[in-house]
């Protein structure tokens, strides 16, 4: 794909830093306000849990020649679509562009680095707005498609206008999502040289940007503090995707955070008011509805914990006694979820809790004899959301568990509750998350249950092409815990 970087207008060529002063100058469309957002520089906090410096170190959803073709949900009827090949719009009766983006100096074409950059963005966003029945895509859709022109329309959706040139900030108009015509939203790029602070600036950008859109406002302090950065460390550091997020677990938000001065409620907003509601629920919620894997043809799943009240549950039939080992890990680029983990006997017994305090992984590696076993995922909160922690309101998102049997082809038992830990620990309940679900749509404040963990140790697996094939239930041949 070539790069749009100037347009010939009947006045001449106008470069976009001539008009970026009248351009993006605060205004309002329609009594709709534009927000101005000019972020601050990434806390220092938790730099041990940044991701890999260059491309090859990434595995990327799809092959840079498809770079310009994902989608987080292809059949879904609204979208935000990442556009960074440049957009002309009318502006006071003048025809305006965007450059495209452009951050090697390449005016014809996209490099490995820039695609590499525009796939880490998209999983990022896609993961933010993942819970939600709404594509995510880097591939234009029709014009009609970013338009709600009223009565039977039921596609319509929002350009994210991305480039380096145009401005030093990034903006959108409040409850624009809904337009009857195209209103872009912009994000812009920042100064950077490495793939790591280009792609998580940009995505933080635009998923910020979409939620004003959608109709949210800013996630700050009492203090005065505009854009909350979070607290915590490494995985567990927490911020709100309304605040200013950064490496750790980004979320929606209710202002349940110490100083919060920010009380909507993200999800419910979001939800209601914009058209589409949450993604449907792609696996059963109880043992009776449980997707079923096969673990002598299977080694892995994956699914999508898409609302506050989800429980995915899976059943697995063990055909002699042996050692299951299942691991689970959330997006692994820019995770929104902290999982929660249980096994469980055919009657519903739970055999073991895993939900180590400071991972948002899960994981088990047990003997077990022959029979029904069920597993549940669950997205659940840390601590206390006034200090180091945050509830389980929005630990929403992608996750995967990788499968591994080993049988002992010389026992064929039955099941029963004296199934044997062959990882270690003797105590598989910890201090770590909190919260029973809630229907946070319409509920305030958190409920708490006992949380556990695991002594299972879990590592993150790569995210690849995973979300591109939620849809058709597709499994992965992946390493075991």
């Amino acid at each position: 794909m070539q790069k749009i970087l100037s347009l010939v207008l009947a006045g001449g060529i106008l470069s976009a830093s001539a008009v970026a002063q009248e351009l993006n100058t605060p205004r309002f469309k329609d009594d709709r306000p534009m927000i101005v957002d000019t972020f601050v520089p990434f806390p220092k906090r938790n730099q041990a849990n940044q991701p890999p410096k260059s491309e090859e170190d990434y595995d990327l959803p799809v092959p840079l020649e498809d770079t310009f073709s994902l989608h987080s949900n292809p059949t879904a009827t609204k979208v935000i679509y990442l556009d960074f090949d440049g957009h002309t719009i009318m502006w006071r009766g003048k025809e305006f562009y965007y450059d495209a983006w452009n951050m090697e100096g390449d005016s014809e074409t996209y490099s490995d680095t820039e695609r590499t950059i525009i796939q880490l963005t998209w999983q990022s966003i896609a993961e933010d707005y993942l819970p939600f029945d709404i594509n995510v895509t880097t591939e234009e859709p029709p014009l009609e498609d970013l338009m709600n022109t009223g009565g039977s329309d039921e596609r319509w959706g929002i350009r994210a206008v991305i480039n380096h040139s145009t401005d030093s900030y990034s903006w959108a108009y409040v409850d624009s999502f809904n337009d009857d015509e195209d209103t872009e939203m912009y994000a812009w790029t920042g100064n950077f040289s490495s793939i790591d602070e280009t792609w998580i600036w940009t995505a933080d950008s635009v998923s910020h940007e979409a939620g004003h859109a959608l109709g949210l406002s800013h996630d700050g302090t009492k203090s005065g503090v505009e854009y909350y950065t979070g607290h915590g460390t490494g995985e567990i550091s927490w911020s709100p995707i309304m605040g200013w997020t950064n490496y750790g677990l980004s979320q929606w938000s209710r202002g349940e955070y110490s100083g919060a001065n920010n009380k909507q409620n993200d999800l419910k907003i979001i939800t209601e008011n914009n058209g589409f509601g949450f993604r449907p629920d792609d696996h059963g919620s109880t043992i009776e509805t449980a997707t079923a894997i096969d673990v002598e043809t299977s080694t892995g799943v994956t699914g999508i914990i898409s609302e506050s009240l989800d429980v995915d549950f899976f059943a697995v039939t063990l055909p002699r006694s042996g050692i299951l080992q299942l691991s689970l890990q959330p997006d692994n680029l820019a995770p929104n979820l902290d999982i929660e983990a249980q096994l469980l006997t055919a009657d519903g017994s739970v055999l073991e809790t895993s939900n180590p305090p400071t991972e948002l992984t899960a994981g088990f590696d047990m003997a077990l004899q022959a029979g029904e076993y069920f597993l549940s995922v669950d997205g659940v909160g840390y601590d206390d959301p006034n200090s180091d922690g945050y509830t389980d309101y929005a630990s929403l998102g992608f996750y995967r568990v990788d499968l591994a049997f080993e049988a002992d082809f010389e026992d064929s038992g039955q099941p029963n509750d004296s199934a044997q830990d062959s990882g270690g620990g003797e105590d598989s309940a910890g201090a770590g998350d909190s919260g029973q679900k809630q229907d946070t749509a319409n509920e305030d404040g958190p409920k708490e249950d006992p949380a556990g963990g695991c002594s299972c140790s879990t590592q993150r697996s790569p995210w690849s092409a995973s979300l591109l094939l939620l849809a058709a239930g597709v499994v992965f041949l992946r390493r075991r815990c």
